[in-house]
């Protein structure tokens, strides 16, 4: 059960700072004041807090109270099985919004997220809330007077069935591809079948040929070959161009120098640069001490003791020594160490640049092509000829050639027959048995299509539905017309039909006064609202009837009242002008200045 509890807004619409209300204070209260009080903004506050848009579809910059023009904030919270759910909005150049659950923040990064968020703890999409929360005579509920078709996935929608749609679309998907795949699959069949029923050899004799002295083949093949030639010549001679340019560079790229080469991987030098450092601070730190014993005189500067010779000299002699040695070192083995590894990695990486652009230009060159360019005149040349001397052929062949050509035509076939037939009938096999699999797998998804279609599965759950939804709401239609009107839902395939009975006459909803629309349209959002108390995951407590009750005569609007006082979890607010009842809690809409604010 969703139920909206509180809800606080400064400067919306017509409003000024600090106004409040209590969503679930009464079970039926009046909202009244003259027009352009803000009476109707309340609903419209209410859906921006949960879906940052409005069913009147205000934009954004008109929202903040021109007067103040300060910007707006919004609160509202509500509360779903046991736990608290507040929504802050602050709306001045830019949106934040805040959710928190039991008081922890669950905010996403950006207010669209966060939005997204609050739908899916409703469970509830904007059209179908509005429709159900707030009924106005420009804007009310839409199931009735909709078509067939749309009412019928207004059902769908709003008895979370969409699930069943969903999988309605996987299985119709999957069903049209296994088709799509059946139909290849025959159609592969009936093309080996075919090829075999037009190929099936009564004699595989292979005759030979008559003794002849003039063979036009090599002629055909020849004109045939150079035909095709002459027709390509562009782009052959575009492809050989490129063709031989690869040829000249890869021939320009010496391999056998990069295969030479001995390196075999790229070497580091860090840790001999480090010793490097090392050895040179230790030569400074000996040329530094050096330079202090050279100053130093006989006596020590410090106490005025007398410095043995001595030992001052072998002082010197080992600084001396440690500075050689370093610098020794750092000649003799760092440097030259250094160096190698350098002209290695010069060296490994000059083998693996050129042994790169050797197999790149490899790969790119085609052996089969020839290296000369095509030349279009010679082609024609050669055309003629060979067309010449094919005429001169034909004409002595008479009808040893067209025997021959028969024979050779005859020969050809039987040979390519041979070669094909166990190949095809391999493929028909394996066709058959995919064709057998696919059949079985169509079939299983059609029977899954037509279960999770509009009328497989959710047509039996609406009609069952339908029928309670059909009885509640004569119920409410009952008490609101006196019995006059029964209204009837009429499943039939993918439609939803309405018929309303006015004393046992059927009349069109369209031909339905205002008045009695009213109680029509009043009585089956009711009665939808109380089906969805049992059986959906997003009941809600809040109702708003704008206006409705102006269609409405005294009778009509004193069993309004009657109807709503017995709803359970149920709270309604009536907007209206002026009209009151004595028993109602009324929240009256006042105005100073440009400013409205609430009275009680």
């Amino acid at each position: 059960m969703i139920t909206l509890k509180k809800l606080k807004w400064s400067n919306c619409f017509s409003y000024g700072a600090d106004n409040e209300l209590d969503l679930d204070d009464a079970t039926l209260t009046q909202i009244i004041g003259t027009n352009g009080r803000g009476k109707s903004s309340i609903p419209l506050i209410i859906e921006e807090a949960l879906f940052n848009k409005n069913s009147k579809g205000i934009k954004k910059a008109d929202i903040p109270n021109r007067y103040v023009n300060s910007g707006y904030d919004i609160y509202l919270c509500f509360t779903k099985d046991e736990d608290l759910y507040e929504i802050t909005i602050n709306r001045k150049n830019n949106i934040k919004v805040k959710l928190e659950k039991n008081k922890e923040d669950i905010s996403s990064h950006t207010a669209t997220n966060t939005y997204k968020s609050i739908q899916e703890i409703l469970e509830t999409d904007f059209k179908t809330f509005s429709q159900l929360v707030y009924q106005h005579p420009n804007s009310s509920l839409q199931f009735l007077t909709a078509t067939d078709t749309n009412r019928k996935k207004f059902l769908i929608d709003l008895l979370n069935l969409e699930e069943y749609v969903q999988l309605f679309e996987i299985f119709k998907e999957a069903a049209r591809l296994s088709a799509n795949k059946k139909a290849g699959v025959d159609s592969q069949i009936a093309t080996i079948e075919k090829w075999l029923e037009n190929n099936k050899l009564k004699d595989t004799t292979i005759l030979p040929m008559l003794d002849i002295q003039i063979d036009t083949e090599k002629e055909e093949k020849e004109l045939r070959h150079l035909t095709v030639e002459l027709e390509n010549i562009s782009e052959k001679n575009k492809i050989i161009s490129k063709n031989n340019k690869y040829i000249e560079i890869l021939k320009s790229i010496n391999i056998d120098e990069a295969n030479n080469i001995t390196a075999v991987k790229i070497e580091s030098y860090d840790s001999l640069q480090r010793q490097e450092g090392e050895l040179k601070s230790t030569i400074t730190a000996a040329k530094a001490l050096l330079a202090k014993l050279n100053k130093l005189g006989d006596h020590c500067p410090t106490c005025e003791q007398d410095i043995q010779r001595e030992f001052k000299e072998e002082l010197i002699t080992k600084e001396i020594t440690r500075a050689e040695e370093a610098t020794l070192r750092i000649k003799d083995e760092i440097q030259p160490e250094i160096e190698r590894i350098k002209d290695n990695n010069r060296d490994y990486e000059r083998k693996r640049s050129i042994q790169q652009d050797w197999q790149d230009l490899y790969k790119s060159i085609d052996d089969s092509l020839p290296t000369s360019l095509l030349d279009r005149a010679e082609l024609d040349e050669r055309i003629s000829r060979v067309r010449g001397l094919l005429q001169d052929k034909k004409s002595k062949l008479e009808g040893i050639s067209t025997e021959n050509q028969e024979r050779a035509t005859r020969n050809t076939r039987i040979q390519v027959i041979i070669e094909q037939t166990d190949k095809f009938l391999e493929d028909l096999e394996s066709a058959k048995q995919a064709l057998q699999d696919e059949e079985a797998a169509s079939i299983d998804l059609e029977i899954l299509k037509k279960a999770f279609s509009t009328n497989g599965l959710i047509a039996y759950k609406i009609e069952n539905l339908v029928k309670e939804l059909e009885n509640l709401v004569n119920k409410y239609l009952a008490e609101l017309s006196d019995g006059r009107f029964t209204l009837q839902f009429i499943v039939l395939n993918d439609k939803l039909n309405v018929q309303i009975t006015d004393n046992a006459t059927i009349v069109d909803i369209l031909a339905l006064s205002s008045g009695e629309l009213a109680r029509v349209n009043t009585a089956t959002l009711l009665a939808i609202r109380k089906l969805m108390s049992s059986i959906s995951k997003s009941r809600l407590n809040i109702l708003f009837l704008d206006e409705v009750t102006y269609v409405l005569d005294q009778e009509g609007k004193e069993k309004l009242v009657e109807v709503l006082l017995r709803e359970d979890s149920l709270n309604t607010y009536i907007i209206s002008h002026g009209w009151t009842h004595p028993l109602l809690e009324k929240i009256e809409i006042a105005k100073e200045n440009n400013v409205s604010y609430l009275e009680r």
